[in-house]
């Protein structure tokens, strides 16, 4: 096939499709953007040569291609679609192209990608080149489930940043064809350290272990000359490591081989014995022979790992809460100290000679002394100025075990001339128990001490003041210094703390060679711009290191009350995460506050999250809110940024859209009015489940959506950021003034998937068919058994789908037992028989039930996509956490029957004890998505229950079962049962 037929639009000859303008013609790349690769960008564009001479240098370096041509990718089948991801000059490519197979190609430099065409021209392969893409692995875009084979030879080298590789894998995962394999190679964690070793650079390697090397295997040249001779920084892996990548993108390990095998690090020798093409044939076989050796694995410089969609998924044995979650919203947090009368907040947690430690503040409530205080967009509210609080040391029980036991806590030493104390971080060194609090005079400033244990917490020495208020008048924190976080690290302590310079809290860093003298490096997380959730306050911080090798912040947001995370690689300069733990609803422990966080490790990449809650009572207690995987955490896209100008439009939408347009009906696709405000610049968008407005801004247009409360709002934000590991899903950010907090979401200029089943049939089964594959990766990733106390629900709750299947009995009664014909076949299902099955649906055994993250609202109005380019999205998540695996099928099935014009002309006439059901289904894509089983055959890797989703389809269709007068039902929710059965495959048409 030409590589100019790419030319063709999206919905082009099935062969290519969803290839077209992503790799749009033959001879020049497309761009996308870079960004912060540009070190690597410059390495490979200085000389594209490089890779294609290296693996022609000799016979070492040749039998990595005999490994990877002649075993891994030896019986691909006959003219495969391959994307190869890093294909560098086209080492690969153009073999797998002599090969009689269709190669596209994507790399971050534009001299290795001009390189490689002009080997296809030479060879007269132009024919086998799908087209080109100029972009970064984590940026690259691609068609969905369209190649045969995913080949990622060098992208995962040098991706540092976890999030970004784990992005890189998902997108180049989405590509694969059903059965196709993705094929991804590691530098081993030994292979820069051998490296080194053989150019006689020790004290490189000796500074790369003591900056932690082993642990985070990220490599940065240390020195100058190796900046100019070896190679820009790259990411190491361990085996273990490189698995959990690809599995954490929905993917099954197939096959693991070494490129080098028994001839690891022997390159002399191989050179030299090798050197002729008979010796070199048997060294070929022989190497080949021991790849797959677990002991050779990662004896080498490379391993490759093999994998595919994960057919069966293997659900962990761990619950959802002590599996680690992206979040802890709706998470149920246990109390673990508190008693009536008294305060407890702000901990600190250490693990200290084998010992889980926590210390904490604990106060008499009536000795705690307020003004009252008026926030913006707040209710006046009382604003704490004093109290009599000391900070205690004690026992952390194993989560689950029970509260603190403060009666055998220990009090830390109370600095001279304080009487108020707060604030702790304990640390250990040497044997040493570190703990660093801050403490004030009656009313005065707040100071920062240290005061050491050499006996694990039995006795302190005096507490020593180590940082006060800056005396520089326009410091940022010239009136308190407080809240101390502390670490060492790499010979250097860390402290980063709260300072207040009269309005506003903010977070700082300073240094310490001695843990004594400090050096102040000034803000480092500030405010946020208006309606942030930080906005009022960056504060109490709690750092721990992440899994990529950096920094991991937790924090208080002021305006939102809540938790915040933020992202370092040097302490210094963070990316914001956003919320990780919002306050809880009324009546619960944390509903004024979610605030002061404590982390502490559990060694398998999660944290053990602490905090203070605040309740309606302005009683402080100190919960657990349970394991943070800290992997998926970093792999959280950044919230959209706020501006003034959102800020405006926020208010605006408030404050002058009259109430009436905040109503909705109870089918909320039904017509509903709809306001647009008299410059045209603020429309509603309908039809919604709650109201959705477009606002033109000075920075373009913005989407805001009130919600019903502010749960809901923190709900759907924090469930998008989730989501999208797997979907595509619009960027957003919550916005809080007092008590409201809006979902503010950017602009997205597409169509309900829904029109497009008569504007546009066949791109509309094409990303149907997408949404399936990115459908079945989410589910294998986030599949959980089903508990009632972890499944999540839509205002859709089981006892209003019991209702309204009760509701249907009753209407349905006198045509119990006559069967469903549809356009003169049966179905060999009866009313009766549908009502029965949805009542048993709808309380499966939970032996039997899964649970799956997903929007809980999947319908085709709910898929946007572009008017004119291939991407779409996912919106609407207000209901996102852990929903019912079959229900959110029956849901996306449904929605294909009731919002769609795919059937039409439904009539329905009572004959001979049977029901005759007749309708119109649209041509091709009707008979394709209704009148079989196309849509549910695609998840048929997940443990999905047919007549369950059948049986939860009746409640679906309960408004169209309901609407109009005509006996026995509305003919348009009959039709759309019959046609249900056909879709799970029930009755004639299985």
């Amino acid at each position: 096939m030409s590589s100019t037929s790419l030319d063709s639009p999206l919905d082009a000859d099935s062969s290519v499709k969803g290839i077209a303008g992503l790799f749009p013609e033959g001879r020049e790349p497309t761009n996308t953007v870079i960004g912060d690769m540009q070190e690597v960008t410059s390495y490979y564009d200085a000389d594209p040569e490089r890779e294609w001479q290296r693996t022609r240098s000799g016979p070492y370096h040749r039998l990595e291609n005999e490994v990877i041509h002649h075993s891994v990718l030896a019986d691909l089948p006959c003219a495969s679609r391959i994307l190869d991801i890093g294909s560098g000059p086209g080492t690969h490519a153009l073999q797998l192209a002599r090969r009689g197979h269709q190669v596209a190609l994507v790399d971050l430099s534009i001299a290795s990608l001009n390189s490689a065409r002009a080997r296809f021209s030479e060879a007269g392969l132009d024919g086998q080149l799908l087209g080109t893409q100029h972009a970064a692995a984590q940026h690259l875009t691609v068609p969905v489930g369209q190649f045969d084979a995913v080949l990622m030879f060098g992208p995962l080298y040098h991706l540092l940043d976890d999030a970004d590789a784990a992005e890189a894998v998902r997108r180049a995962a989405s590509a694969l064809a059903p059965g196709g394999r993705l094929h991804a190679i590691f530098l081993t964690r030994t292979s820069i350290l051998r490296d080194l070793l053989k150019r006689g650079r020790f004290a490189e390697m000796s500074a790369l272990i003591d900056g932690g090397y082993l642990d985070h295997g990220r490599y940065q040249p240390l020195s100058q000359v190796s900046a100019e001779d070896y190679m820009p920084p790259v990411r190491t892996h361990l085996l273990v490591e490189g698995e959990a990548l690809l599995e954490a993108a929905g993917l099954e390990i197939t096959d693991r081989h070494s490129l080098e095998g028994v001839a690891a690090w022997m390159r002399p020798y191989v050179d030299h014995s090798a050197a002729d093409e008979a010796a070199f044939t048997a060294l070929s076989r022989v190497v080949r022979s021991t790849t797959r050796l677990a002991e050779l694995l990662e004896a080498g410089d490379h391993f490759l790992l093999s994998a595919a969609p994960a057919r069966l998924p293997r659900p962990s044995q761990r619950s959802r809460h002590s599996a680690g979650r992206a979040d802890i919203v709706g998470a149920p947090a246990q109390v673990l100290a508190g008693a009536e009368g008294r305060v407890a907040f702000a901990p600190a947690v250490v693990n200290h000679q084998g010992r889980r430690l926590i210390a904490m503040a604990i106060g008499p409530a009536d000795a705690r002394t307020y003004t009252p205080r008026q926030l913006a967009g707040r209710a006046p509210e009382p604003w704490y100025t004093g109290g009599r609080n000391r900070v205690v040391l004690a026992r952390l029980p194993v989560p689950g075990a029970g509260p603190v036991s403060l009666a055998d806590a220990r009090p830390l030493p109370i600095p001279d001339g304080c009487d108020d104390v707060t604030g702790v971080s304990l640390t250990t060194h040497r044997n040493e128990l570190h703990a660093y609090l801050s403490a004030r005079p009656d009313s005065g400033r707040w100071s920062i001490y240290r005061t050491i244990s050499r006996d694990s917490g039995a006795t302190w020495g005096p507490p020593r003041l180590i940082l006060a208020p800056s005396t520089q008048t326009a410091a940022t924190d010239s009136e308190h210094v407080l809240l101390p976080n502390v670490l060492h690290r790499d010979g250097i302590w860390w402290m980063w703390y709260a300072g207040r310079d009269g309005h506003h809290r903010r977070i700082h860093v300073a240094t310490s060679l001695d843990g004594l003298t400090w050096q102040r490096h000034g803000v480092v997380v500030t405010t946020g711009p208006a309606g942030a959730p930080d906005a009022y306050a960056a504060d109490c911080p709690a750092v721990t290191a992440s899994t990529d090798g950096g920094l991991l912040m937790f924090y208080g947001a002021g305006s939102s009350r809540s938790l915040a995370a933020a992202h370092s690689r040097d302490g210094l300069n963070w990316r914001p995460l956003g919320l990780v733990l919002h306050r809880g609803g009324p009546g619960s422990p944390d509903s004024r506050y979610a605030f002061y966080p404590a982390v502490l490790p559990d060694g398998a990449g999660r944290v053990r999250l602490l905090y203070s809650g605040e309740d309606d009572q302005a009683r402080w207690t100190v919960l657990d809110g349970g394991l943070l995987d800290t992997a998926l955490l970093l792999e959280r896209p950044a919230p959209l940024p706020l501006t003034c100008s959102i800020d405006t439009a926020v208010e605006r939408v408030r404050s002058e859209v009259p109430e009436r347009y905040w109503e909705t009906p109870d089918d909320c696709h039904d017509e509903a009015p709809a306001y647009t405000s008299a410059d045209g610049r603020l429309t509603q968008l309908r039809p919604s489940s709650t109201p959705v407005f477009a606002v033109s801004t000075t920075g373009g247009r913005v989407v805001i959506k009130p919600g019903r409360s502010r749960a809901f709002a923190e709900r759907e934000h924090t469930g998008l950021q989730a989501l999208a590991r797997h979907l595509p899903v619009p960027t957003t950010a919550l916005h809080y003034r007092g008590e409201e907090a809006t979902l503010v979401a950017q602009n997205l200029d597409g169509v309900p998937l829904r029109s497009l089943s008569s504007t546009a049939p066949d791109r509309f089964l094409r990303v149907l068919g997408e949404l399936a594959t990115r459908l079945v990766h989410g589910a294998t990733a986030t599949l959980t058994p089903r508990t009632d106390a972890a499944v999540d629900h839509s205002l859709e709750t089981p006892a209003v789908l019991s209702g309204w299947v009760e509701d249907l009995a009753r209407r349905l009664q006198p045509w119990a037992g006559h069967t469903l014909h549809l356009n003169g076949a049966p179905t060999q299902l009866s009313c009766g028989s549908l009502v029965h099955l949805a009542r048993r649906s709808l309380t499966p055994a939970a032996a039997n039930g899964w649970l799956v993250h997903a929007t809980g609202d999947l319908h085709l109005g709910n898929v946007l996509v572009h008017r004119s380019q291939p991407e779409w999205w996912v919106i609407d998540a207000e209901f996102a956490g852990l929903h019912d695996l079959d229900q959110t099928l029956a849901k996306l099935a449904g929605s294909c029957l009731k919002h769609t014009d795919l059937f039409t002309e439904a009539a329905v006439h009572e004959r001979n004890g049977t029901l005759q059901i007749t309708c119109h289904l649209a041509e091709a894509v009707g008979e394709q998505v209704l009148g079989s089983t196309w849509l549910l055959d695609r998840f048929d890797g997940l443990p999905v229950d047919r007549s369950r989703i059948l049986g939860l389809l009746v409640p679906d269709m309960y408004f169209r079962l309901t609407r109009g007068e005509e006996s026995p039902a509305a003919a348009e929710g009959l039709a759309a049962l019959a046609l249900a059965a056909r879709m799970t495959g029930h009755g004639a048409a299985r």
